[in-house]
């Protein structure tokens, strides 16, 4: 969540107002008044044990005292440097790191102005990075811009278990039924949320999942937990830059999960001696060796005939989720850019072909041929904005900081870019419109400070992977203490954009229709629908309060993407 930032915990030891009191079922928390704010903070609540290499259980330690929810607690084993610790305020890293928090518009009278719809906040970081108060996601604007708009909401985020710890593989896990264990953790979560979010002024029955990259796939993977049952923890979802559910972002197959495994317990000391060995380790010992031996996808969810049944894509497409669901989904118009640094130099159609192939190793010839056909290297590449006209000039930049690029490499990150992100987007907002149900679908085209090339990555260059935080959470020009994420670009269009779009993604939060609050420069957001499907493209100008927020037809690519959806067993393998 981030919601504590450098100036806010100033703000709050200076704090005079009487503290928020909460009594949940577990017992009565005391948080904090943020008068900056006027918003109530409720940090490290605990929600469920973490045992090693095991299924969560619920918290269930009860008190009659009062205890302290002032602080955030510990965040759950990652990449993260001391001095990122100490300026996200958390307490550390620790295996016991389920804890959530909670903020609220103070003095909320229920009474009279009815129960808070509930936004809950699933962080992305691939999962084996992020947390819930990580300051790339500060939630206080939010609920800033909730309260001056009309429809006041309340915000939790959490903490789930990520790399091994999280996502454990091998023939053990399975057999052992510890697979997927930061999805059930989310799902403790929601649990949480139906039991006690009352207390806070919150409404069961307006719940509202919202996930960026892996919190969308996390969304997704909630969508279809157990087959798709349907256990009433949430009500509308707005997952976004995310996949399918179990996407093929990278060649990792069963069998490199399995030697990568095979490779912790040797490095470990536990070679031949099971999960019992590994649950006995120490923990930075069985971090370090894990993240060591891994690429990105390998600790990811996995098909465990429990809480992930099937390939995700496929049950996605059959429409094997709840279908009583409103729906908001989106993605960045330049997604796969995030992929640029990653691609080898290719300079041919075979150097193109046999990176699919180990990219996309189920995939027959035939299939790669009708993938090269539907991204032929004159129809362009990320970013869209940019014509291959002017490849010379953007490689040149790219190069010029360490990175690979050829006309080849903009043409596969094009394919790399609508296969992990945008074509799943489509096919959520297709399969939900087939199936009746309430949806709708945004693009982000929006350059956020209008650089290429920065640190040897693209960021924040285009709209391209996460350069849409601030905006969506409306983040303005103090905020320098954000490293990972542009600011929003310090004109009036920008920052008209970012009120607009926070505007309707709230309206969606609060009744189900981001048109029921208006904003100016926002035409009416139509219903993504199967006969005319349509995106409203979010994009601001670099003139002054002038904004070109539009509808467009969503039918860009519509060969490549259809191909996912024809041969997902070859372009969406599952992670078994």
């Amino acid at each position: 969540m981030g919601l504590l930032s450098p100036f806010l915990c100033a703000a709050m030891a200076t704090a005079a107002a009487a503290a928020p009191l909460v009594k949940t079922l577990n017992g009565t928390y005391v948080g904090r008044y943020v008068p900056s704010l006027d918003q109530d903070f409720f940090l490290g609540i605990p929600f469920a044990r973490a045992p090693r290499l095991a299924n969560p259980t619920p918290y269930n330690e009860s008190w009659f005292d009062v205890r302290s929810a002032e602080w955030y607690g510990p965040i759950c084993h990652q990449s993260i440097t001391p001095e990122r610790i100490e300026q996200t305020n958390v307490s550390g890293v620790d295996e016991e790191c389920l804890n959530l928090n909670v903020v609220r518009p103070s003095g909320h009278n229920v009474k009279k102005d009815g129960k808070l719809p509930v936004l809950v906040w699933l962080h992305g970081g691939g999962f084996i990075n992020g947390f819930g108060a990580d300051l790339n996601s500060n939630f206080s604007y939010v609920v800033k811009k909730s309260m001056e708009i009309g429809t006041p909401i309340l915000v939790v985020t959490f903490n789930y278990r990520l790399g091994i710890f999280g996502f454990p593989c091998g023939e053990e896990v399975q057999k052992e039924g510890v697979a997927n264990l930061g999805l059930k953790d989310q799902r403790i979560a929601l649990g949480w949320v139906q039991e006690n979010i009352e207390a806070f002024g919150g409404d069961i029955n307006k719940v509202t999942l919202w996930g960026q990259s892996a919190g969308a796939f996390s969304i997704i993977g909630q969508l279809l937990a157990y087959g798709g049952r349907d256990d009433g923890l949430f009500h509308r979802v707005l997952p976004y830059s995310g996949g399918l559910g179990i996407a093929n972002t990278g060649n990792v197959t069963r069998g490199d999960r399995l030697k990568t495994m095979e490779t912790v317990a040797k490095a470990t000391g536990c070679e031949g001696k099971g999960l019992a060995c590994l649950r006995g380790v120490d923990a930075d010992l069985l971090f370090e060796a894990a993240n060591n031996a891994s690429t990105l996808t390998t600790f990811w969810s996995a098909i465990d005939g429990d809480f992930v049944r099937e390939v995700q894509s496929l049950q996605l497409m059959r429409g094997g989720f709840p279908r009583k669901l409103m729906i908001l989904t989106g993605s960045n118009s330049d997604e796969g850019l995030a992929f640029l640094g990653s691609i080898p130099v290719l300079n041919t159609e075979d150097d193109v072909t046999n990176f699919l192939r180990r990219y996309f190793p189920q995939a027959t010839n035939e299939t790669l041929r009708k993938l090269l056909d539907a991204y032929p290297v004159e129809a362009g590449g990320p970013p869209f904005s940019l014509p291959f006209n002017q490849t010379d000039w953007l490689c040149q930049g790219v190069r010029s900081v360490g990175m690979r690029c050829t006309t080849q490499s903009r043409r596969v990150a094009a394919i790399m870019g609508d296969y992990a992100f945008l074509g799943g987007r489509r096919t959520l907002a297709r399969t939900a419109a087939e199936r009746g149900m309430t949806a709708y679908s945004y693009r982000f085209d929006t350059w956020p400070l209008g650089k290429e090339v920065q640190n040897g990555k693209f960021k924040p260059g285009f709209a391209s992977h996460s350069t849409e935080y601030s905006y969506f959470l409306g983040y303005g020009r103090e905020h320098t203490w954000f490293e990972d994420n542009p600011m929003v670009a310090n004109s009036s269009s920008h920052r008209a954009l970012s009120h607009g779009i926070v505007t309707k993604f709230v309206s969606f939060v609060h009744s189900g229709d981001p048109n029921a609050v208006k904003a100016p420069g926002f035409p009416t957001w139509p219903e993504y629908s199967v006969k005319k499907p349509s995106n409203l493209v979010f994009n601001a100008t670099e003139r002054p309060d002038v904004l070109n927020v539009h509808v467009e037809p969503d039918t860009f690519r519509e060969e490549g993407f259809r191909l996912l959806e024809t041969y997902p067993y070859q372009l969406d393998f599952p992670n078994v």
